[in-house]
């Protein structure tokens, strides 16, 4: 569900989440770099900053400030709430070991894909994702089959909030084509992206529900040149059938 946009908002909280969100992007940075990125006058990164270092939110190396580990309270809590990490996990890992390839575990929220978790086999790194990463769901194999799920009045919804930003010159920015895709994605049970998100690399998802109703989808990312011939699809129709399996358990409360 999209979020409703208020008709007042807290202009402070707002300017404390654009430093917190300018921090995370930058890896750390100085009050003045700060200041510098959000227009903002001195005296007020100064107070934004000694407030969340003083609830643990941000933390200062040598006048370097960067986000504190107190989020990971957060991220934790927010990640348990769906009661579903078991069932998942597992699945990740065993889809990892028999494909031999990065598979990541993506939520939908308000309009946006998340990040959760992935396993990957020992052979293979990670070409794409991490986690926390939002990301707009029209880029990737993942997004693309969480929205073949929703209804077409919910994919409008998503696209009138989100838009359709280009990620690459092979992302889909065209409501029409993207509906297109979404009906192939609905027939055959599963997605395929090549270079939407980073040019060179291909996703191939599945979709599921949980038994709350929550959209996520299983899948994997690795570089184009790995999946050449039938491969993408081989891959797509055994992850149909792997979240099917893993969603009827989820309905069935497995843990």
């Amino acid at each position: 569900m999209l979020a409703n946009t208020p008709s007042r908002q807290v202009k402070s909280v707002r300017t404390s989440i654009e430093l917190i969100n300018r921090l995370q992007a930058l890896g750390g940075a100085t009050p003045a770099q700060l200041t510098e990125e959000l227009d903002l006058s001195k005296s007020s990164v100064h107070n934004h900053l000694a407030t969340l270092e003083m609830e643990g939110y941000v933390v200062n190396d040598d006048g370097i400030y960067r986000l504190g580990l107190r989020f990971l309270t957060h991220g934790a809590a927010a990640k348990s709430m769906a009661g579903i990490e078991g069932p998942i996990g597992r699945t990740l890992d065993a889809v990892a070991d028999e494909l031999s390839q990065p598979t990541w575990w993506v939520t939908e929220e308000a309009g946006r894909g998340y990040f959760i978790e992935s396993a990957v086999s020992e052979d293979r790194s990670n070409v794409y994702g991490s986690v926390g990463k939002r990301s707009y769901l029209h880029t990737h194999a993942l997004g693309k089959a969480i929205l073949a799920m929703a209804s077409d009045e919910y994919v409008q919804q998503v696209v009138d909030h989100h838009g359709l930003p280009e990620q690459t010159r092979q992302t889909t920015t065209d409501i029409e084509t993207l509906r297109a895709e979404l009906e192939t994605i609905r027939d055959r049970g599963y997605a395929v992206s090549e270079g939407e998100a980073v040019l060179g690399v291909l996703s191939v998802g599945a979709g599921f529900h949980d038994a709350g109703g929550r959209q996520h989808a299983i899948g994997v990312f690795g570089h184009a040149r790995n999946f050449a011939g039938n491969r993408a699809a081989n891959i797509g129709e055994r992850l149909a059938d792997i979240v099917r399996d893993l969603e009827r358990d989820l309905q069935d409360g497995g843990a």
